[in-house]
C-alpha cells in the first residue's frame, strides 16, 4: 500500500494510508511535486488547537465551553480566569499578529466592493458554495450532520452572515464581530470533526479526517479565487487592487481559522495551485453531490433569481440557474452534478466579457463608487432582513441555532 509521511507535528515513525476515495495521485505527483505529499498527508490533519479543546469539553460542559469560548473572543483570554491549557494555547495562537497582516489596507483597498453585491450573492451561491459539492468527501460532513439538504436555507443565510461581517471595515480586527464569528465557525468545525470520528459511518479509509486541512485550504480557494472568477465571467470585475485586498483578507480568515502555513495560500496563484489538485484528485460525485446541488437550487438560487428576473421572466429562473453554474463549473463537474444543459450559458459566456469592459471603465470613474456602493449596501441589509423574515432564522451561526430538529454536535444536543 502507498503510503504518505505525516506533518512534523505527527510521530516520525507513523505513516499514513492514502485516502482511498482519491483518484490521480500520481498524475498529482507529476504535476505538483512535493506539495501533493503536503496536500495527501494534510488529509489525516484537523485542527490540533481547537480539537485539543473540544476534547475538554466533556469535562467543562458544552455551554460552559463555548461560553469560555465567547468571552476570550470579546475580552480576551485574561477574562476568562479558569480557562482550560487548550483555550489559552488556542488563544496564543489567534492573539498572534502575523507579520504580512496590513487590515488598514484591505478595508482601504475593500471600500467599494460592496457595489457588486447582487452579483456576489448569486456568485456564492452558484460558484463558491457548489463548486464544494462535487467533492463526495469534503461535502459527507454536511449529509451526517443534515445541515443542508434538510435547511439549505438557514445554512446560506449563516455563511453570508458570517461573510458580511467579515467583509466589514474593522471586520478582521481583534475584537470585532467578524474575528469572533470566524473562531466560533473553527470550533464548530473540531466539534463536527470530533463527533463524526465517533461514528460508524465515516470512513475514515476513504475520506481521512473530517475537514481536515486539505479540505479546509481549499475554502479559501471557494471565497477568494472562484468567487473573483466568477464575477468578471458575469461582467461584475473587481479592480486590481480589490483582489490583491481580498487575497489578503483571505490569507488572515484561514490563519484564523486554524489552516497550516504549508496549505495557507499568499495569493492567487497558490489558491490556483491548491484549486488544480484538490479538482484533480477530488474522489467522485455521488448522489448526496447532486441532491446538495439540487437543495440549494430548489430553496435558495431560483428564488433569488426569480427576485431580480422581470416577473414575465421569473419562470426562466431555473434555467438561469442552470446556465450560472455551468458557466463557473465547467461542463465536466457540471454534467458529474446532473445539472441541465442550456444555450443559455454560451449566451452569458459570451456576454460577460462585454459587460466585464463596460463595468470596467464605469468603475474607473471614481466619482460612482461612493454612491454605487452605498447602494449595494442597502441591497445587502434589506437581502439578509428578507432571508431572515422568509426562512424565520433569528441566529448567527449554527452553535446558537434552536434545537428541536435534527441533532448538531455544535448545539451540544
Amino acid at each position: 500500500m502507498v503510503t504518505e509521511q505525516l506533518p512534523d507535528n505527527h510521530s516520525a515513525d507513523v505513516v499514513a494510508p492514502i485516502p482511498s476515495s482519491l483518484r490521480r495521485v500520481e498524475e498529482a505527483r507529476g504535476r505538483y511535486g512535493s506539495f501533493t505529499d503536503d496536500y495527501l498527508a494534510a488529509m489525516w490533519v484537523g485542527d490540533p488547537l481547537a480539537d485539543a479543546f473540544v476534547a475538554d469539553f466533556p469535562a467543562l460542559g458544552h455551554g460552559r465551553a463555548m461560553r469560555m469560548l465567547r468571552t476570550a473572543c470579546q475580552e480576551g483570554i485574561a477574562a476568562v480566569p479558569d480557562a482550560p491549557t487548550s483555550l489559552r494555547a488556542l488563544f496564543a495562537q489567534l492573539d498572534e499578529i502575523p507579520d504580512w497582516l496590513d487590515t488598514t489596507a484591505i478595508d482601504r483597498d475593500s471600500q467599494y466592493t460592496s457595489r457588486y453585491s447582487l452579483a456576489s450573492g448569486i456568485v456564492l451561491g452558484a460558484a463558491s458554495l457548489v463548486s464544494g459539492y462535487a467533492n463526495s468527501a469534503a461535502s459527507r460532513p454536511l449529509e451526517l450532520t443534515g445541515r443542508y439538504v434538510e435547511n439549505a436555507g438557514a445554512r446560506t443565510i449563516e455563511v453570508g452572515s458570517w461573510l458580511i461581517a467579515v467583509n466589514k471595515p474593522g471586520g478582521l480586527e481583534r475584537h470585532s464581530d467578524g474575528f469572533e464569528l470566524t473562531v466560533r465557525v473553527r470550533i464548530i468545525h473540531a466539534l463536527v470533526r470530533a463527533s463524526l470520528l465517533e461514528r460508524p459511518d465515516w470512513d475514515t479509509d476513504a475520506w481521512g479526517v473530517p475537514i481536515c486541512q486539505a479540505y479546509l485550504g481549499y475554502t479559501l480557494v471557494e471565497f477568494t479565487l472562484i468567487p473573483l472568477r466568477a464575477m468578471r465571467q458575469v461582467g461584475a470585475p473587481y479592480l486590481p487592487h480589490e483582489e490583491r485586498a481580498a487575497y489578503a483578507r483571505w490569507r488572515y480568515l484561514g490563519h484564523l481559522l486554524g489552516i497550516d502555513t504549508a496549505l495557507l495560500p499568499r495569493d492567487a496563484l497558490e489558491q490556483e495551485r491548491l484549486e488544480e489538485i484538490y479538482l484533480l484528485t477530488r474522489p467522485v460525485v455521488d448522489d448526496y453531490c447532486r441532491s446538495l446541488v439540487a437543495s440549494i437550487n430548489r430553496e435558495f438560487l431560483v428564488p433569488e433569481i426569480q427576485g431580480v428576473l422581470p416577473r414575465r421572466l421569473a419562470g426562466q429562473a431555473p434555467r438561469v440557474v442552470h446556465a450560472l453554474e455551468r458557466l463557473f463549473l465547467g461542463d465536466e463537474i457540471a454534467d458529474e452534478l446532473e445539472i441541465p444543459r442550456t444555450r443559455l450559458t454560451a449566451v452569458l459566456a459570451r456576454s460577460g466579457p462585454v459587460l466585464t469592459w463596460i463595468n470596467h471603465r464605469r468603475d474607473l470613474r471614481t466619482s460612482s463608487l461612493p454612491r454605487r456602493t452605498q447602494k449595494g449596501k442597502e441591497y445587502e441589509q434589506e437581502q439578509e432582513r428578507r432571508l431572515r423574515r422568509d426562512w424565520g432564522v433569528e441566529h448567527d451561526l449554527v452553535d446558537t441555532s434552536p434545537g428541536g430538529g435534527r441533532p448538531h454536535p455544535a448545539r451540544g444536543d
